[in-house]
């Protein structure tokens, strides 16, 4: 199934007004709109159409707005929205939706989330082309286990 921008704006804006989805915020529209997709879409909130001409939004592009706008009704802000879904899957996405619409989905929890601003990540230079980064506080390497890294790149 494939949505132009218009249609999964109208199908988000139908599914949040069938469930009574309304952005806890009084300045965020209770309507999705294009511009409202398009900003989620500078953001990373959305991910980019799958293909070009205006008609490349599919099911996972739906699931991903209606799940900003249940977070959003639940108070929480873009950026912190933008963290909790980060690389969600159809599933986990779907069972966001389902905690609106009963089927005993679960919103997702700060510890789960894979990506927490603010964060500290560490780098570690392994070439003159590759960089390692980790957001693991703490995490130390060996000059050995660095070298090991080095030959697997250069493999």
């Amino acid at each position: 199934m494939s949505f132009s921008l218009e249609q999964l704006a109208s199908q988000v804006t139908e599914w949040c007004a069938r469930h009574g989805v309304v952005p806890a915020n009084g300045q965020v529209a209770a309507d999705t709109t294009v511009r409202t997709l398009r900003y989620y879409r500078t953001l990373g909130l959305l991910d980019a159409a799958v293909e070009g001409g205006g008609s490349g939004y599919t099911q996972h592009h739906y699931l991903q707005a209606a799940s900003v706008r249940v977070l959003q009704s639940q108070g929480l802000p873009l950026t912190r929205i933008q963290s909790l879904l980060f690389g969600r899957s159809d599933e986990e996405l779907q069972g966001i939706l389902d905690t609106v619409e009963g089927g005993g989905g679960q919103l997702p929890e700060a510890e789960n989330s894979k990506w927490v601003q603010p964060e500290t990540w560490q780098t570690w230079p392994v070439s003159p082309e590759f960089l390692l980064i980790s957001r693991r506080p703490g995490l130390t390497l060996t000059a050995d286990q660095l070298e090991a890294i080095r030959l697997i790149i250069q493999a």
